[in-house]
């Protein structure tokens, strides 16, 4: 079993490079550790050994120890830490422990500043995956979340035995007499994955003996077509960054696509912005269709700030975003300007809802009517910052400045903040 072989079709380097392997101590995570140990001599790179102790149980300290034993007698770096059982949930302890499991292994990495980290799934996990997907959301991508390349952050994950199954592992640890333990847990059908590992899988295993190496296929070919379209949402115009909570791009950029090609290029914004994937209701974020524009943000609580005085040339806070309002020209990101009069009090934060705005003619025109001109829809309007001049509306980000000019005023430029 030549783990180079993985490295070197993959056009990976290896010479000098830093490992970090993610170990339980289970047999697939121990025999990936000794296949890289085998090599580390030959490509002269460094092999750090990084393991999480989750004490989901009371015998979980033994997987401490084997790998110990194992990096002590090999010489290889090893980092560990436990998981407070202080910070297990009530509810979702799979889910956390894997959030807090990767956390983990993203600081090691960074600390031993690694070129790859590397985790030991298999073809029997890549199956497992695609089955799990299909039962709970269908999603392509969830389906095809298992890469052998990945990003992870900042750091490349590999994942050099998605060709190799469980059982070739089990045979090369017996071969090479390698201790590991086997999670009790994992015989217990309390969870789908395992109900899939005891009752499903081996039930496909015996139809046809490679439906790993099919699974694995698919995979690779659901990659294909993925990045396929992935080029061509490339071509089309960005949505851009919008009152800080939002994106927008207008409908005409997205004119050539499908509804469903919409949906799937906001899936494919939405895990490239936030890392998070998303079914066809896009959950948790909202899409608004208003006036020329799409609009992309986040589901979260009414946002409302109260008017607050504010100092010249001092930064202050509106929502997620800091600004600040002079008279001088600076080289910041420019939000608006207004004219007003001099050592005016002023005070920013959101617009009330039926508030009235004065007019050059010296009428007054409803808030709701400036917003609708200029494409801000409703969910939106409270986060446009509004500064007041002694109680005034005199600036609405995006929407309004002030129209009545006496001939004394003076000109404010509205900043944000670097």
């Amino acid at each position: 079993m030549q783990i180079d072989t993985f490295f070197k079709k993959m056009s990976l380097p290896l010479s000098g490079k830093t490992l970090v392997v993610a170990v339980s101590g289970g047999p697939d995570s121990m025999a990936l550790l000794d296949m890289l140990n085998d090599i580390k001599k030959k490509y002269q790179f460094k092999l750090v050994a990084a393991h999480l102790d989750h004490q989901l149980r009371s015998d979980s300290f033994h997987e401490t120890e084997i790998i110990s034993k194992y990096c002590h007698q090999k010489k290889i770096k090893l980092v560990k830490q436990k998981w407070p059982t202080k910070l297990h949930p009530e509810s979702g302890i799979e889910e956390a422990a894997r959030e807090y499991r990767y956390t983990f292994l993203l600081q090691v990495a960074r600390d031993n500043m690694c070129d790859y980290l590397l985790t030991a799934h298999h073809c029997d996990d890549l199956l497992e995956n695609i089955l799990l997907k299909l039962i709970r959301s269908g999603n392509p991508r969830e389906m095809n979340s298992l890469q052998a390349v990945s990003g992870f952050h900042d750091v490349l994950l590999l994942r050099p035995l998605l060709t190799i199954e469980k059982t070739e592992l089990l045979e090369y640890d017996h071969q090479k007499n390698i201790a590991f333990i086997i999670d009790k847990t994992n015989n217990q059908d309390d969870v789908l994955r395992n109900r899939l590992r005891h009752n499903v899988v081996p039930l496909l295993k015996r139809e046809n003996s490679a439906v790993g190496k099919n699974a694995l296929r698919f995979s690779q070919q659901l990659n294909l077509m993925t990045s396929l379209i992935e080029k061509h949402f490339t071509q089309l115009n960005k949505p851009e960054k919008f009152l800080g909570v939002a994106y927008r791009i207008t409908r005409d950029s997205l004119c050539s696509l499908s509804a469903q090609e919409k949906i799937f290029y906001w899936q494919s914004f939405i895990w490239h912005n936030w890392h998070i994937r998303v079914n066809e209701n896009l959950a948790n974020f909202e899409l608004i269709t208003y006036q020329d524009y799409f609009y992309l943000l986040k589901s979260e609580v009414s946002f409302f700030s109260k008017a607050k005085l504010i100092q010249l040339d001092q930064s202050f806070s509106f929502g997620k975003r800091s600004f600040f309002i002079s008279t001088s020209w600076h080289k910041n990101p420019l939000i608006g300007e207004f004219y007003a009069a001099k050592n005016i009090v002023l005070s920013a934060g959101s617009l009330t809802n039926g508030t009235k705005l004065l007019l050059k003619s010296g009428q007054h025109v409803k808030s709701k009517k400036k917003f609708a001109q200029s494409g801000i829809p409703s969910a939106l309007r409270q986060y446009c910052l509004t500064v007041y001049g002694e109680g005034r509306p005199i600036f609405i980000e995006q929407t309004y400045s002030n129209q009545f000019v006496l001939a004394d005023s003076q000109k404010y430029y509205v900043y944000l903040n670097n």
